[in-house]
């Protein structure tokens, strides 16, 4: 295997070159707000469940079954270590908008980053060992998430409609589809995996493209001013991924579920917050300006994040 750093490394670059072009795009009115929310929900609703589902036709072997339930209990070991967290480090306080902040320090950019991260790294053997935290990711950010969005208001979901909702979601529908025709065999015909396929592969282009449109809609130079923004990426680039790392380090798995796991809960901010933000009439500006500016110096911190938790692990297999 490729060292993980390394290319980790070479993929972000080449993301956050993409990135680039998107910002440019909306610079120069290619795209616009209208443009950008439909392309984010192309790629959320359809581009990147195509990959997720596609990823199960493959063989069933014993080592990909083994690393999808492992990515998904160490998801739900983390994700239950940062809402915990995220109270301790922004309490309650008038005037600020804490649940952003949490939002944005719990969940990570595992779709729009992430997917495109482990495809790039890892190839579809990583896509489908992924696909056991992208369930638990959606699990909890349409159940957890909502209802923390939703905190204080009169149609905040209740927590059976929020797992229903959830378990609508086109990840886990993907996930749900790729299972049944894995464990029934049962393969695409060549015509119809080829352009399944073909729309799958627009994941990372379409996704940094959104990213970079949503930077630049956020305002750039004021998200660099805002100091607060800064505290909340630093947190979720730097603090949460050295809980995590602390969480599963020990756990017996093999090292590849558990760095796809890292590079899952290490990436930016969510882009889903700012949508949500806009939904749930919270503070959707500083969550785009929390988004814009993790997002970008997650090109810097994401590899050395990688580079530590390697090291850590061939320490550990030293011993």
């Amino acid at each position: 295997m490729t060292d993980p750093a390394q290319a980790v490394f070479e993929q972000t670059i080449i993301m956050f070159m993409i990135v680039i072009i998107g910002a440019l795009c909306y610079k120069f009115k290619l795209i616009n707000d209208d443009g950008k929310k439909q392309l984010s929900n192309l790629v959320l609703n359809v581009v990147n469940p195509l990959l997720i589902f596609l990823s199960y036709q493959t063989d069933m072997r014993p080592e990909l079954i083994e690393g999808f339930l492992w990515t998904g209990a160490m998801g739900v070991l983390t994700y239950i270590l940062f809402i915990f967290a995220s109270k301790l480090i922004f309490p309650q306080k008038e005037g600020r908008d804490t649940i952003i902040e949490r939002f944005s320090v719990i969940y990570s950019n595992f779709a729009f980053m992430g997917t495109p991260l482990i495809f790039g790294v890892f190839g579809s053997d990583g896509v489908f060992m992924q696909t056991g935290f992208i369930t638990v990711s959606n699990l909890f950010i349409w159940t957890h998430g909502v209802m923390m969005m939703t905190s204080g208001r009169a149609d905040s979901p209740k927590p059976h409609d929020a797992l229903l909702r959830a378990l609508r979601s086109p990840a886990i529908i993907a996930v749900a589809a790729g299972l049944i025709l894995l464990f029934t065999r049962i393969k695409l015909p060549g015509m119809v995996y080829t352009a399944l396929n073909n729309v799958a592969e627009m994941t990372t282009p379409l996704a940094m493209i959104v990213a970079g449109a949503s930077i630049m809609s956020a305002g750039l130079l004021g998200s660099i001013k805002n100091l607060r923004v800064y505290l909340v990426s630093a947190v979720r680039l730097l603090l949460m991924p050295a809980l995590g790392i602390a969480a599963v380090l020990f756990i017996p798995c093999p090292d590849i579920p558990k760095l796809i796991t890292i590079i899952e809960f290490s990436c930016p901010v969510a882009a889903v917050g700012t949508m949500f933000a806009i939904r749930y009439d919270r503070d959707s500006h500083y969550a785009a300006q929390v988004f814009a500016v993790s997002t970008l110096l997650s090109a810097g911190v994401l590899p050395l994040v990688v580079l530590g938790a390697t090291s850590l692990m061939e320490v550990l297999h030293g011993v």
